[in-house]
């Protein structure tokens, strides 16, 4: 089979996906069903199948019925935090002998969650663990990939943060403690931007200590930002968005525009990573086909290197707040922590932090094209920054425009 041919590569494949209706999983599931003519496709879905199926009407409104009309998805009732993923005995065995891709994108994406430390490594943590067990037992498995985050790393001081580990401790005595107490040692989880964060970076060192005989490939994206051109321009779903909330939250109030930033990037240099969820699903979809093993990077170094400052004042500045001024927002860069940051900074501790996350193992794809391109063509990354803005700031006032005529 030639290695350039993603369709007929795809053609081939059985997938589990869970994941399906996030922002990420619901594009690689438009990607394997629409374009690259997958052989099938096991979505993993909570509650119901009616509840996945609003959830895509709401997100893939035009693309949903066509993508359910191909006959390639089957919906899989489970629950990512039960041993077996809650999946009946029957439906398991059908997939342990077919399935030959999986692609575990579920997760509780929530930078400023305030849930116990335990229910977070529930949710993010010892679900990748089980499917883990469960892939074991898949006879025809030829990838298993976990979508983790480049944030696993998060406790890193400022530079480059390669593709690998960066262990941190004894991570099945964490783990251990985790669960039986509900809480870690001090110190160990320090300096994370998160808890989602901790988790995923004990989720990436047990599952490849503890299946060294599966054939793993994580994939670690920055912030995912809307979607360039699949499904559709602009496709996201707003929680699994950081920027795009971001945006909204300053948009909606104004605060002092206090960052602070690192002593060497005063100015505001520090790099905004994101990369958007179609050029991320690409990315996924081409080191499975390439049979890719290990950890890689999908962040901006594979789009465009936004700087925290240009965000700022090429992009926000030049929409006024909602309700507000028609003058757009100031933004000041402090190194002295000491000088309180405005309420939004605290909003995503990775914006004044300066990681340069390496994309080395995805450089080999530049120059790929068809369905699996990563090319920017005639992608104008700024204009399209400014409509996504645009179309921010308009449903910022229709909701509120909503909520008045509510009340009235």
């Amino acid at each position: 089979m030639s290695m350039d041919d993603p369709c007929a590569f795809f053609r081939e494949q059985t997938i589990l996906l869970t994941g399906g209706t996030g922002g990420l999983g619901g594009c690689l599931l438009y990607k394997l069903t629409m374009k690259l003519d997958v052989r099938k496709i096991y979505a993993v879905v909570r509650g119901s199948t009616e509840a996945a199926k609003s959830q895509w009407k709401e997100t893939m409104p035009e693309h949903i019925e066509n993508m359910l009309a191909t006959k390639k998805i089957e919906l899989v009732l489970g629950d990512i935090t039960e041993q077996g993923f809650g999946i009946e005995e029957s439906v398991l065995r059908e997939m342990a002998g077919s399935v030959t891709v999986i692609i575990h994108a579920a997760a509780n994406i929530n930078w400023l969650s305030t849930m116990p430390l335990k229910e977070t490594i529930g949710n993010n943590c010892l679900p990748v663990l089980h499917l883990a067990q469960v892939a074991a037992t898949f006879e025809k498995l030829t990838k298993f990939v976990f979508v983790s985050t480049a944030y696993a790393n998060s406790f890193l001081p400022d530079g480059i943060v390669e593709e690998k580990i960066y262990p941190r401790g004894n991570a099945e005595r964490h783990l251990t403690q985790i669960l039986k107490e509900g809480r870690v040692s001090e110190g160990v989880n320090r300096g994370f931007a998160s808890p989602y964060t901790f988790a995923k970076h004990l989720a990436e060192q047990l599952l490849l200590s503890r299946n060294p005989s599966l054939p793993i490939l994580i994939v670690r994206p920055t912030a995912i930002g809307p979607a360039i051109s699949e499904p559709y321009p602009y496709y996201s779903r707003r929680s699994s968005c950081p920027l795009s909330r971001y945006i909204e939250k300053y948009m909606s109030a104004p605060d002092s525009g206090i960052f602070h930033v690192s002593p060497l990037h005063h100015a505001g240099t520090t790099i905004f990573d994101e990369i958007p969820v179609d050029i991320a699903s690409n990315l996924i979809l081409l080191h499975v086909m390439h049979g890719t093993q290990g950890i890689v990077h999908a962040g901006a170094e594979s789009y465009v290197l936004w700087t925290l400052a240009r965000v700022h004042q090429d992009i926000v500045a030049h929409f006024p707040y909602v309700p507000g001024s028609q003058k757009g927002p100031s933004f000041r860069y402090v190194s002295d922590k000491s000088i309180e940051q405005g309420k939004y900074a605290n909003f995503w501790k990775m914006m004044g932090a300066d990681w340069h996350f390496l994309n080395t193992a995805s450089k080999r794809f530049v120059s790929v094209e068809g369905p699996l391109s990563i090319s920017l063509g005639g992608h104008d990354a700024t204009k399209f920054m400014l409509e996504r803005t645009r179309l921010i700031s308009e449903d910022i006032r229709r909701r509120r425009a909503s909520q008045i005529s509510t009340k009235l």
